[in-house]
């Protein structure tokens, strides 16, 4: 089970703020243990260095058998302090490219977050895996549009920008109607307050980002802004269609036109210098546009 990972001992009643407990449920550990079949192994989809994922199931919105994924942190160092911070900006964002977050199990050494499950995996597994259907043209551009909205509104849609600082393929993952919806926000850092104007932030601890997914001011510094997301965004989307781009029969299937707005955004999103890469709505607006171009290819044909 979930405990086993840590034997780090913490008080069983920790406080969390009054908006927290309002805006989503806090779960009994017999509550979790009973969804995930006393954590049966089989029910085991997925999980990194910091935590494992299984798959649930609960009663909720009036649904039973509610399918869910509850993600249990299992490092020592650092778990309470990324537990802590995904609950927090979970509870304060809403938007449809975000992982639906339903709630909580803090109990002694037992630390477990729930969201909505996510029918079709990650990016990364339809990228990995060779069985999976081929995913279009059209439906990759709505993926990465999505995306970027979800991004773009971590940037802007809060009183503080929030940088994401984990952008990468498994990241974003896909609902039943395969709508992208950003996930792990425990890195994820805000834009302090002030006057001035914004200055990089400086991670709490130490952050190791994806290999080819970090911005090369971030591995020097460990300080970050928006356009740190933008360049891992950027090699999101330089890796996303990768495959299909040097398959020659797809490439008859897209406009030249609509290929070159993509990878020039792409290239402008992985510019050195940060000051000259683009805004997330700027990206947002450029692969809304790239899509446009290819759906009027489609009807000309």
């Amino acid at each position: 089970m979930l405990g086993n990972y840590s034997k780090h001992k913490s008080s069983s009643k920790k406080k969390y703020p009054a908006f927290i407990e309002e805006l989503c449920r806090q779960f009994s550990l017999e509550d979790v243990r009973k969804s995930t079949n006393n954590f049966d192994e089989e029910r085991i989809i997925g999980g990194t260095e910091f935590s494992i994922v299984y798959k649930g199931y609960l009663n909720h919105n009036g649904e039973t058998d509610y399918p869910i994924a509850l993600k249990g942190m299992r490092n020592i160092v650092f778990d309470e302090w990324k537990f802590k911070k995904e609950i927090e900006l979970n509870c304060q964002l809403r938007h449809p490219n975000l992982t639906s977050f339903i709630g909580f199990c803090d109990h002694k050494d037992e630390r477990i977050l729930v969201y909505e499950y996510m029918l079709n995996g990650s990016v990364y597994d339809h990228l990995r895996l060779r069985d999976n259907e081929s995913l279009s043209w059209k439906k990759r551009f709505e993926i990465c549009i999505g995306a970027a909205k979800g991004l773009h509104y971590l940037h802007t849609g809060a009183k503080r920008a929030i940088f994401h600082c984990d952008i990468k393929p498994q990241n974003i993952l896909l609902d039943k109607s395969m709508v992208p919806k950003l996930s792990h926000l425990g890195f994820s850092i805000q834009e302090k307050v002030s006057k001035s104007k914004p200055k990089p932030v400086k991670a709490e601890i130490l952050i190791f980002g994806a290999f080819g997914y970090t911005a090369p001011e971030c591995v020097r510094t460990n300080a970050f802004t928006e356009k740190c997301d933008v360049y891992s965004f950027g090699s999101f989307l330089e890796r996303f269609p990768a495959d299909e781009i040097i398959d020659p029969i797809l490439m008859r299937s897209i406009a030249p036109r609509c290929l070159e707005v993509f990878v020039d955004i792409m290239q402008r999103c992985l510019k050195y210098d940060p000051n000259e890469r683009p805004t997330m709505g700027e990206v947002e607006v450029e692969l809304e546009h790239a899509l446009a171009l290819h759906e009027e290819a489609d009807c000309c044909r």
